[in-house]
């Protein structure tokens, strides 16, 4: 992919050279300089369609990004593979190639969709829900790649494609969160009945503007938050804005994207069906038993029909037939459950689990006047109910009411609790788990320290750019690398201080 990157740009310039070097009519210039990428008349309906399909993306970032790094830096999967690397982000080795993937396809698709739809929306004054959607889509896509790398191309973000600028200069990411929470608060507001409605074309919420509007001021919940340890005022400010806009309600308003075997598959389902030796982390399993947890039956399955047994972070072949607490063999541990993660599974980007567990942080912090206990107890219900998605049967209400008498909530550490079950109930969103554990950092996770690491044996803070980038965009993305610090894995982004 970074060699067709490099081929464009040097195609760009032999063209534009030649063009010059012969004669040729006025039209025939004009129609050169033309973009040839450029979607002229594309159905906005249509366009929306395939911006939301494209939205979860595919089994390249995901097999490599998320699972490889995210949600095994965050202890939820392990493995104890060296030589193939299946998830570097378990003992945090430097598989490069793995830490810009989602920055590699980001910029050379999805990116472009979204800008160009946002943009050609917006030059219509009939497309006022259409551009309200595509601004809400736009940043749902754009914190996900900030919040692994910190600050990224976004004022030129897909300009490559629509206006042949090749070399986008970095944002830093405090001015991206600025104009995000803006972009949030506008779109909230813009969304009209009495513009025309996307319809079925919407395949996440069938033209349904309420919950729309729920989900930018849920999202704009979200990266409120993100804000509290860098910028505490701005973050209750976010906040508050979100909570009095209305965020979401029930398991109604989920935002999600359904797939289906023939059409655009689960990039989560593609990454399993391919790689069978991935395997639920013993902090992950220990965590569940420990609290009598009813979800360890839906996510968990050993192959060999044993008892649950979560792999230890951190193995390797030799190591696992000393240290495994089943022994040495690999079938003998937790594999996640076949039927969660099937390439027609759903695509989740925000639950209504995770905006309870924020409101119950809000309260917790004095940023809004409702009952934590009761948000906490209403995300404990919602995270375990949300699994119905995925075909599974999901515990009964007594159960639910039984591990909550179990596990009470204590406001003397309702930070730990709210983060713990935020933490539980992102499993299989990689993205969200890995970013929301390193702005709260519950639940407290012990390092791994394999030898020839590269972190000193300290849980990853974010991942690389892509070594294309230092040879195609070096001017940009050393300034990049100038005000954030070092493109290392140890790097904190901007909000994670």
């Amino acid at each position: 992919m970074k060699i067709n990157k490099i081929s464009i740009i040097i195609t760009y310039f032999f063209v534009v050279i030649m063009a010059f070097s012969i004669t040729s009519c006025a039209d025939e210039l004009a129609e050169l300089n033309e973009n040839p990428n450029a979607i002229e008349d594309l159905p906005y309906g249509l366009q929306l369609t395939e911006v939301q399909l494209d939205a979860p993306g595919g089994r390249y970032e995901m097999r490599r990004a998320a699972l490889g790094w995210g949600i095994a830096a965050v202890q939820q999967l392990a493995d104890v593979s060296i030589a193939t690397s299946i998830l570097p982000g378990d003992k945090y080795i430097d598989f490069i190639d793995y830490s810009f993937a989602l920055f590699d396809r980001y910029y050379l698709q999805e990116a472009k969709e979204v800008v160009d739809f946002v943009t050609r929306t917006a030059e219509d004054p009939e497309a006022v829900n259409y551009n309200a959607i595509g601004r809400i889509l736009k940043v749902m896509s754009f914190h996900k790649v900030t919040d692994l790398y910190g600050d990224i191309p976004y004022s030129e973000a897909g300009l490559g494609y629509l206006t042949n600028n090749w070399f986008p200069a970095y944002d830093r990411q405090e001015d991206i969160y600025a104009d995000m929470l803006s972009e949030l608060e506008a779109a909230a507001v813009q969304l009209s009945s009495s513009a025309e409605n996307p319809g079925t074309q919407d395949v996440m919420y069938g033209g349904d503007l309420t919950k729309w509007r729920k989900l930018s001021y849920s999202m704009m919940l979200r990266l409120g938050l993100r804000l509290s340890k860098v910028d505490p005022a701005a973050s209750e400010s976010w906040v508050k804005k979100a909570i009095a806009g209305g965020v979401m309600t029930d398991l109604d308003d989920v935002a999600k994207v359904e797939h289906e075997i023939g059409g655009v598959t689960s990039p989560i389902g593609d990454a399993f069906d391919v790689d069978k030796f991935m395997r639920l982390s013993d902090t992950f399993v220990s965590w569940m038993e420990d609290h009598g947890d009813p979800r360890l039956d839906i996510l968990s399955w050993v192959e060999n029909g044993g008892p649950h047994q979560g792999l230890p972070n951190g193995l390797d072949p030799t190591t696992l037939t000393t240290e495994g607490p089943a022994g040495g063999d690999i079938l003998d541990y937790s594999q996640v459950n076949q039927a969660l993660v099937q390439r027609d599974s759903p695509s989740m980007f925000m639950t209504y689990a995770e905006v309870e567990f924020m409101l119950a942080e809000a309260a917790v912090r004095g940023w809004y006047n409702g009952d934590a206990e009761t948000h906490y107890n209403n995300g404990v219900r919602a995270a375990m109910e949300n699994w119905s998605f995925y075909g599974v049967s999901t515990p009964s209400t007594a159960e639910v009411d039984n591990y909550l008498s179990s596990n009470p909530y204590n406001a003397t550490n309702a930070l730990e609790m709210i983060g713990e079950q935020y933490w539980a109930a992102t499993f299989l969103n990689p993205w969200e788990s890995y970013s929301n554990w390193r702005r709260i950092e519950y639940p407290v996770l012990t390092p791994v320290n394999y030898p020839g690491n590269a972190t000193g044996g300290t849980i990853p803070r974010r991942l690389k750019y892509p070594i294309v980038e230092f040879n195609v965009n070096a001017e940009n993305v050393n300034a990049a690398i100038s005000n954030q610090g070092p493109n290392d894995y140890t790097t904190r982004v901007w909000w994670d201080k």
